[in-house]
């Protein structure tokens, strides 16, 4: 296991050599876009006559600001009585301020700040979402070093090959940014079809046998993209990935999974009418991502309307519905001081819901094995700066799910107005119920500048 970790990490570092002996003629402003990693020939750019640009230093400072309120209907509110006291408002205000400035060589620095004001509580948290730095050796290796969100992983939703983010991507968008992970990325391109990536995850590290490594070599075969990757730790299980794209009758087919003998996730355990945490548990764990979409004319808009649906299974997940397990437990801590090392000790006592959600460990629409989710959305409708979104997320081993209508107009000037609304279904104490929470609306108001 030590053995595979030390493999990965100094490959991830070795790596740059190989790399001298490629194409020469990169297009670097394709290189630095990280939503496509593979560039297809048709799709270069001659740098030759992006050379002036790329070589002018400049400094820009842009961002954003949301206002938000959030109106929350319970079920109560639905099934015992439309009582106002059944129902909740929540407003918040975020802003970000993004600094991106250019060097000569392409580098390039790039920051994040994002400041929330929630005037419920009249709180105000400042956070640190992103800050790198981009370089390169001979424009034929590239460094990205810092805080950063990296796209790792195919799927639009559920991405089991993505182990170094340290946020996941939401079913319902966020207000504000993604936190990024500190660390570095090392991207070698050889030529225009093939490209090896490597991040050395340094988040929470403060000794050299706690960094993580990322390893994922992309290529292009014919007309489908594909990726083989690693991910490995000290003392942990290795975990292998395979992730593809293609396209074949207007549909654009996707997906990716994991195997690894394993689980490097938290889980909460039972023995003996305790509950505990395993930071890993054993036993081969696969996850699978499949999705496609494919795009329609609406009238007269070519693409008007996309269509999508992604299908997830996560062998690391819970089977069962712990939202509706009503048994007492006694909660087991690990102690190593003044008490012998994983002596039972007899902390608390509630049900497994409860030792789940204090100790962190319920992960939205990653709880349970099986899931699945559609996605519609609509360009230009009725005016050209309007768009709709309707999608629909199930866990179908607990049958519940969520459906989320969002409806945003933009202005010339970059003024956005938006509405969202979110239905919650299922039995009651299920994933998407437990909360108590039928349905919510979200009004917001946003200018970016």
């Amino acid at each position: 296991m030590n053995r595979t970790f030390s493999v990965i990490l100094a490959l991830s570092f070795a790596f740059c050599n190989l790399a001298l002996a490629g194409d020469p003629a990169i297009d670097e402003n394709a290189l630095f876009a990280d939503t496509a990693t593979v560039v297809q020939q048709k799709g270069l750019v001659d740098s030759a006559h992006m050379k002036d640009a790329t070589e002018k230093k400049g400094t820009s400072i842009g961002g954003n600001v949301i206002a938000a309120a959030i109106g929350t209907a319970t079920r109560d509110w639905l099934f015992k009585g439309h009582h106002t006291s059944d129902t909740y408002l929540t407003s918040l205000l975020v802003g970000n301020i993004l600094l991106d400035a250019r060097l000569l060589d392409n580098v390039k620095a790039f920051g994040n700040g994002e400041v929330d004001y929630s005037p419920s509580s009249d709180t105000i948290g400042v956070d640190l979402r992103e800050l790198f730095l981009d370089a390169n050796i001979n424009k034929e290796v590239y460094f990205r070093a810092g805080k950063q969100v990296l796209q790792w992983g195919r799927c639009f939703l559920w991405n089991p090959t993505d182990l170094v983010n340290v946020e996941k991507k939401p079913f319902i968008d966020k207000i504000g940014s993604r936190e990024g992970t500190y660390g570095l990325r090392v991207h070698a391109p050889f030529g225009t079809k093939m490209n090896l990536y490597s991040f050395i995850n340094l988040n929470s590290v403060d000794r050299v046998d706690k960094t993580a490594a990322a390893l994922k070599f992309e290529f292009l075969a014919g007309g489908t993209e594909m990726a083989f990757s690693a991910w490995g730790k000290k003392n942990r299980p290795p975990v292998a990935g395979y992730d593809f794209s293609a396209q074949a009758f207007n549909i654009n087919f996707y997906g990716e999974a994991t195997i690894s003998n394993g689980d490097n996730t938290a889980k909460m355990k039972e023995s003996g009418g305790f509950l505990h945490i395993d930071t890993v548990s054993y036993g081969w764990t696969p996850r699978v991502s499949l999705g496609l979409n494919r795009p329609f004319d609406f009238f007269d808009i070519k693409d008007g309307i996309t269509v999508g649906a992604e299908v997830f299974y996560n062998g690391g997940g819970y089977s069962g519905n712990i939202f509706n397990d009503s048994r007492m437990f006694f909660f087991r801590d690990t102690v190593t001081v003044a008490v012998p090392q994983h002596a039972p000790v007899k902390t608390a006592a509630g049900t497994r819901e409860m030792f789940l959600l204090a100790n962190g460990l319920y992960e939205p629409n990653y709880h349970s094995r099986y899931y699945a989710a559609i996605f519609t959305g609509i360009s230009r409708f009725l005016l050209s700066d309007m768009t709709l979104n309707l999608n629909a997320l199930a866990n179908l081993e607990q049958r519940c799910g969520v459906v989320s209508l969002s409806y945003a107009y933009t202005t010339l000037s970059n003024l956005t107005f938006g509405i969202t609304a979110d239905g919650y279904f299922g039995a009651s104490n299920t994933e998407y119920t437990f909360f108590n929470g039928a349905w919510d609306t979200r009004l917001t108001v946003s200018v970016s500048f």
